[in-house]
């Protein structure tokens, strides 16, 4: 049986002949582990304050329904004076009725209405079944409380859903125009230095392997891809001289690659969507230590995805031919990289690349294999 297994990327040689590059639609916004067109996942930010709004609803409701019941029962059942007053308590059985119709739509609205006519009905059978004043008025609220709750939440509904539908329409069409703007730039870079499109292209692959490994939600896993695209397009900012130098850098040369951090995020900045891939961007020098650039921030300033692309960045950064360094193998690059886990690298990244790589080189042994021919066992 065939094998399909996602297979890692290899790595590029680095050429230094630069010509037109065409980037890959694909790799941008339809590869297997991005959102799908249809509706995207809802971050945990997103998700948390749904949750605490609910939550809120749900405590207005009982008070409002435990605030009825007590008044209903302490207030005196035969006193033709008072008799309005429990008249316009069973109105305001409306109220939580309405709250959770409009928090959950028509479920809220029809189970909000059953606790109603529930409790409503208690009050009735306890207080006025002896009483002369009790009449078929009382007894139809039975039957209000849950239209008013399945045609509220029904219109909730309808209203929240075209919401949704709309904000999906605009949300797409910011993609499109966040997409196209990221591919312009890609390519545009590709025309100058080809070897970084190709590194980073590896570098998107292995990051997303890394993240996928850790557990990362879909919407950051699709950001950290488009980010790792493109952490690299700052280099368009910086001098042939510097950037296909042969050796190592000086200070100040390598002052003027460090720069390139900031010329991606200001490159990002023209393009309308781009805040949170930015961020990213920013921050995949940077090491857990403090030690990194461009704001030398420590671990618990660093965006955990930006962690995981720093490791893929360095890993692939190892195992590519540079100008001024033959590349290292897998083992080679990954005993490197162990003496800067938890100072220069976050240590979770790093132990999920190993996994990573591990998982890879597991499947590529069991696909190497000869099957055994037909009719021996």
């Amino acid at each position: 049986m065939a094998c399909t297994y996602p297979a890692m990327p290899s790595a590029p040689t680095h050429s230094g002949a630069s010509h037109a590059l065409v980037v890959r639609r694909g790799e941008l916004g339809s590869a297997g582990h991005h959102l799908p067109a249809k509706r995207r996942p809802e971050t945990r930010e997103r998700r948390g304050s749904m949750q605490t709004h609910q939550k809120s609803q749900i405590q207005r409701a009982a008070f409002w329904t435990v605030g009825i019941t007590v008044a209903h029962f302490a207030i005196n059942t035969h006193s033709p004076a008072l008799h309005w007053l429990h008249i316009l308590l069973a109105g305001l059985f409306l109220i939580p009725i309405l709250i959770c119709a409009v928090a959950f739509e028509l479920k809220g609205g029809l189970l909000a209405s059953a606790v109603a006519s529930a409790v409503y009905l208690s009050h009735l059978l306890w207080s006025w079944g002896d009483s002369p004043m009790a009449n078929l008025d009382q007894y139809a609220w039975i039957g209000v409380y849950p239209v008013v709750g399945a045609i509220t939440g029904h219109l909730v509904q309808s209203s929240n859903m075209r919401k949704r539908q709309r904000d999906e329409v605009i949300a797409r069409s910011q993609r499109t125009e966040m997409i196209n703007g990221i591919t312009g730039l890609l390519t545009a870079v590709g025309v100058r230095d080809e070897a970084t499109i190709q590194h980073s292209r590896r570098v998107a692959e292995l990051s997303t392997a890394i993240a996928e490994e850790l557990g990362v939600e879909a919407n950051e896993v699709s950001q950290l891809h488009l980010a790792a695209l493109v952490h690299d397009i700052g280099k368009a900012g910086v001098p042939d001289a510097i950037l296909f130098k042969h050796g190592s850098l000086d200070d100040e040369q390598m002052a003027a690659m460090r720069e390139h951090v900031d010329i991606a995020v200001g490159m990002l900045g023209e393009i309308p969507g781009t805040e949170a891939i930015a961020r990213l961007v920013s921050q995949h020098h940077e090491s857990p230590d403090g030690s990194g650039y461009p704001r030398g921030l420590t671990a618990s300033d660093i965006d955990p995805t930006a962690a995981v692309l720093r490791v893929a960045d360095v890993f692939a950064a190892l195992t590519e031919a540079r100008p001024y360094h033959e590349a290292m193998t897998e083992s080679e690059a990954l005993q490197a990289m162990e003496s800067l886990r938890g100072t220069k690298l976050d240590e979770k990244a790093f132990a999920a690349l190993h996994r990573v790589l591990a998982n890879t080189t597991s499947a590529d042994e069991s696909c190497s294999g000869t099957e055994p021919a037909e009719g021996t066992s």
